[in-house]
Parts: C-alpha cells; structure tokens; sequence
C-alpha cells in the first residue's frame, strides 16, 4: 500500500507511540485522524504538528470501548478527512498489579483490561471494515505487547487482554474480506508516558537508567508503517524488543 493519499486513523494518538504513528504516517503523506480518550491537549497539538507538515488532520475524542461513540468517531472522522484506509488499534490501559499477587485482581479489573484493550479494538474494525472492504482493502495494525510471550507485565489482567488481541488478530485475518491486511506489533519496553502513568517508581528508575532495556519509540512507529506498506503481510505479530525475549 502507498501511504500517501490515504486516511489514517490512530487511536491513542495524543500521546507515546501513537503520536509517533501519527506523526510518521503525516510525513508519508497520509491525512491522520488523532482519537483520544482524555489527553485532549496532546491530540489538539498532534493535529497542529501534522497540519504544519501539510497533511489534514483532525483530533476527535471517544472511548472505544463504547460502541456509538466509535460508531459516531468514524462517522465525524470520515465527514473531516474521508474514507478510512488504515487503522491503528493503538488505545491501550492498564493498572499496575504485582504480577504474583493475584488475589489483588478483581473483576473490574478484569473490565478495565479486556473492554479498552480487546473490545476497543474490535469495535473500531468493525465500525471501519464495512465500508474499507467495499472500497477494495485497507490495513489495520493492532499495538500488543511483548508480555504474552514473556508471561509478565503490568499486571496479569493486562497480560492476557494482550495475548487476546494477538488471537484476534488473526481471528479477523480469517474473518475480514482478504483486501483488509491485519496485523500487531509487540513492542517491548519504550520511554513513553505510559510509564509515568502506569509503572511503579522503582521500575521506572531501572528503564530510565538502561538497566532494563528498551526500543526507540520512533523505530516502532516505523514498523507499524512498514505493516501498513507491506501487501505480502497479513495476519502476522512482530515482537520488537531488540531480542530481549530470548534472554529470559
């Protein structure tokens, strides 16, 4: 697929790596649609910076865990910029739970996971694939995580509503029309301010001074454009962690 041209839209795209998606889709050539769900002020500057490098772009508030308002995003968003031919599921939450401490967790939790991190995603391909499949494909990229495959994290809840999106993924490979390419990335640790959000102190300490190693946000960003170019790709999960998974 060639990028320029084409409407993106990037949820979670106020701020971290979604900004960073955002801002690299901009410079392809791709007007860009910023959801967000409370960083308004993050998404409203994301917007001004992809209008100065010359592409559309609008910032447009839902939480994708609720059906209509995704249903009325994609509307708003196809209304400012058009049609929707890319779609990054990169809206994510999680609340920080020491992984072995499992009677901590209760169902809301449980909620708060799966409804943004799984429900959220599948809801947006389900407002958008429609009306991509008519108009003859599109690419969807879905942000994971590397925990699935180490069996740690956040907290636990986090974890498994990780490895769920990975298995819709491919679930919806199968599912949508074969002109929609879908595929996830699994990044590792990255220097974003979901770390300020989410992570406890002391581990915030150890990535900030490379004791826990990470991967460039911009370089994850960049995979995310090579998924979206690639037509060979569909139904594949890229782990980028510099290798880390191996030296468990």
């Amino acid at each position: 697929m060639d990028i320029a041209g084409k409407t993106a839209l990037v949820t979670g795209g106020g701020t971290g790596l979604g900004r960073e998606i955002s801002l690299q889709l901009a410079r392809a050539g791709a007007d860009v649609a910023v959801n967000y769900s409370r960083s308004k002020d993050e998404a409203a500057e994301v917007a001004a910076e992809i209008d100065r490098v010359g592409q559309a772009s609008v910032a447009v508030q839902a939480d994708v865990s609720d059906r209509n308002a995704v249903g009325a995003m994609v509307s708003a968003v196809e209304d400012a910029l058009g049609p929707i031919d890319i779609l990054v599921n990169n809206a994510g939450v999680t609340r920080f739970i020491p992984f072995d401490d499992i009677e901590a967790i209760t169902n809301a939790d449980w909620d708060y996971a799966l409804r943004v991190n799984v429900i959220g995603a599948f809801n947006c391909v389900q407002a958008i694939a429609p009306a991509m499949g008519r108009r003859g494909g599109g690419a969807i990229i879905n942000v994971s995580s590397i925990s699935p495959f180490v069996a740690t994290g956040s907290s636990l809840p986090y974890t498994v509503s990780k490895a769920g999106l990975l298995s819709m993924t491919t679930c919806l490979c199968r599912a949508l029309p074969k002109s929609i390419r879908i595929n996830a990335l699994a990044p590792g640790w990255m220097a974003t301010p979901w770390l300020d959000r989410y992570v406890p102190d002391e581990i915030v300490a150890k990535i900030r001074e490379g004791e826990l190693p990470t991967v460039p946000v911009e370089q994850v960003a960049a995979m995310a454009l090579e998924l979206i170019r690639n037509d060979g790709a569909s139904g594949q999960t890229v782990v980028l962690d510099a290798g880390d998974i191996w030296r468990k």
